[in-house]
This record gives C-alpha cells, structure tokens and sequence, in this order.
C-alpha cells in the first residue's frame, strides 16, 4: 500500500483514539495537526512536533523490514529519525503488522 495512504491511516486513527501508545512504553496524545506535521504531548516531558516526512521515513522503514515492528523506538534512529523516535515508533504501531507488507 502507498505510504501516503498507510500515513493517513495513522493519522485518522491518532485523532480517533487520541493516544498512541505500545504496551511497556510512553504514551502520546493527539494535540493537533497542521499542513504537514502532526503535535504530541508527551507523558512528564514537553510536547513535540512531529513531522510528516519522519512518520512516512518510519513507514518506508518497516515497509522494507517488517521485523522492525517488533524491535524498539531506538531501531528508528538509523534511519535517520532521532529525539522523536518514542512517538514515531507509537505512531507507526497504530497500524497492524501486516499493513505495512
């Protein structure tokens, strides 16, 4: 499926649950959206802009290797998404494993 189109699957599902969050990890909320990034509040910690461009590098990433899904946020920072990796790695599991095959 065109990362676009997964993007904005992860996108109206964060508006209609307003929390992302994987199991044994923080979670975020919903704050708002604008033309190209998405805002997060973060648990105890300030709240972050996350931009389209780092959610769809996320999308690409799991696209080409499904096993990262089950790895960690940390995973992400190789591909080039760093001091966000917590709410892309949320993000991104708000979509089932094999949406991304």
């Amino acid at each position: 499926m065109d990362s676009k189109i997964l993007l904005g699957k992860i996108l109206q599902r964060f508006k209609d649950r307003t929390v992302a969050k994987v199991e044994g990890y923080k979670s975020f909320v919903y704050i708002r959206e604008t033309e190209n990034s998405i805002f997060v509040g973060r648990e105890n910690s300030k709240d972050a802009r996350i931009p389209f461009e780092k959610i769809l590098t996320g999308i690409d990433a799991y696209k080409a290797d499904t096993g990262l899904y089950k790895s960690n946020p940390t995973a992400l920072r190789k591909f080039g998404i760093t001091h966000i990796t917590s709410p892309v790695f949320a993000l991104l599991h708000l979509l089932d494993e094999e949406e991304f095959t």
